[in-house]
């Protein structure tokens, strides 16, 4: 099991679910290996829970088949023994073969579900759960209408409510969160304003809001001179090339931080472009003073960089909205919309010793929380995989978010309104 204490669950009949596949199909993790008490090794996040998933339910379940599905092998480190892997080419190979057991499941992500042939995902409807990554998933939400999906997972508390009008039963399971294997970082309230380590993490790319935190590096240099920031991640992180020499992404991206952060900047080492690293990154993160994350929170659904952050005793500044909102509730006071603000949280964090060793302590206390929901997590992937089955007798197996919904409910209506009128207008678009 994933953490020390348990509760296992002792019911095995002929009914238990026999095999659950979960397709990955992603450049992201070649070359690396993965294990269920290590931290993600440079792969997309969505590959990462994914794969992290199948270890920790093959932990729990022994009697049961847990099937990566990819078309090379994937590098397991001393994977539990009810782990096996299936190789095919394309993800269709896969979903064509499928022969519907009655005692089967496939688990999957939007991306993989939108690769298949709509005539081959109704003939397996009844053993297909969707797991969604993106908050107001327009994409699942189209395939809920065609197909009679057993179910679509979310994330995130955020993304649950945006998507829980789905023609399909919505349930939240979080993704699980293992707090990395650090040694204890002396809490030293002594900061020098004058020279601050500061860590972005996150994927090089534009819906990551890196551009947020690239528009606010002026004033930050300007108010804190000798402020170093440290960039964790790449375009490689979601498994697409880069072309720019200086910055790890695509040239036309790497313009637009260019244009907002000088060369010479780079070149003397005020920014730092890590580019994409595996457990590494631990070592830049504990050596930095304070994170600015997406600040505006686009695309996220339950973003794994805060408490990352957060279990090095780093104090997070980060937007509270979409996905960011689960670790932020507990940070009223470092969030933002946008990169106005951010010099102004900066101050905040660095201008009281006792201040800023309090958010240490309590970005310290909101990971290991988080990691204290493992157990929870895959129970509750069990209760949903068993009633997909038939072989769970309770009447309503609909999962609910543990944690209130945290945001604005009038702004998750705006945008829902907004997605479905503009989905409408492009399936009007498409058939005119």
């Amino acid at each position: 099991m994933i953490a020390s204490q348990t509760l296992k669950v002792e019911t095995v009949s002929e009914q238990d679910i026999k095999k659950i596949y979960i397709p990955i199909f992603s450049d992201s993790v070649r070359a690396k290996t993965f294990s269920l008490y290590r931290g993600n090794p440079g792969a997309g996040g969505t590959q990462f829970t994914s794969i992290r998933f199948a270890l920790a339910l093959a932990d729990e379940r022994p009697d049961w088949k847990i099937v990566l599905v990819n078309n090379f092998e994937i590098q397991l480190e001393n994977p539990p023994q009810g782990i096996e892997q299936a190789i095919f080419q394309e993800p269709s190979d896969f979903f064509n073969g499928f022969t519907c057991e009655s005692s089967e499941v496939i688990v999957a992500t939007a991306a993989i579900l939108k690769r298949i042939a709509l005539n081959t995902l109704k003939r397996i409807e009844n053993h297909l759960v969707c797991w969604s990554r993106h908050p107001f998933d327009m994409a699942i939400k189209k395939l809920a209408k065609q197909v009679r999906l057993r179910g679509i997972v979310c994330v995130g508390t955020y993304q649950f409510y945006s998507n829980i009008n789905a023609n399909a039963k919505v349930h939240h399971i979080q993704n699980i969160f293992i707090l990395p294997d650090l040694e204890n970082r002396e809490q030293d309230p002594k900061l020098n304003k004058q020279k601050i380590n500061v860590v972005y993490l996150g994927a090089l790319i534009p819906a990551k809001g890196f551009l947020e935190v690239a528009k606010s590096w002026q004033q930050l240099k300007a108010r804190f001179p000798g402020t170093t920031l440290h960039v964790i991640g790449s375009a490689a992180t979601h498994g697409l090339k880069f072309d720019s020499k200086l910055i790890p992404t695509s040239a036309e991206f790497a313009e637009s931080i260019l244009s907002l952060i000088p060369e010479d900047d780079i070149k003397d080492g005020k920014v730092i472009f890590h580019g994409n690293l595996g457990e590494e990154k631990f070592e830049v993160i504990q050596k930095c003073d304070l994170a600015i994350l997406n600040p505006k929170g686009y695309t996220e659904a339950f973003p794994a960089s805060p408490l990352e952050c957060m279990a090095c005793g780093v104090p997070v500044i980060a937007s509270d909205d979409y996905g960011m909102s689960d670790a932020m509730r507990f940070f009223p006071e470092l969030v933002v919309d946008g990169h106005k603000n951010i010099p102004e949280k900066v101050e905040l964090i660095v201008s009281d010793p006792l201040r800023y060793r309090e958010l240490q302590q309590r970005s310290l206390s909101v990971a290991k929380w988080f990691s204290l929901q493992n157990d929870l997590i895959i129970t509750r992937w069990i209760r949903l995989l068993e009633s997909v089955t038939g072989s769970d007798t309770g009447k309503d197996t609909t999962l609910l978010p543990t944690m209130p919904f945290y945001g604005s409910r009038s702004k998750l209506f705006f945008r829902q309104y907004i997605r479905g009128k503009l989905n409408g207008i492009k399936q009007f678009m498409s058939k005119a």
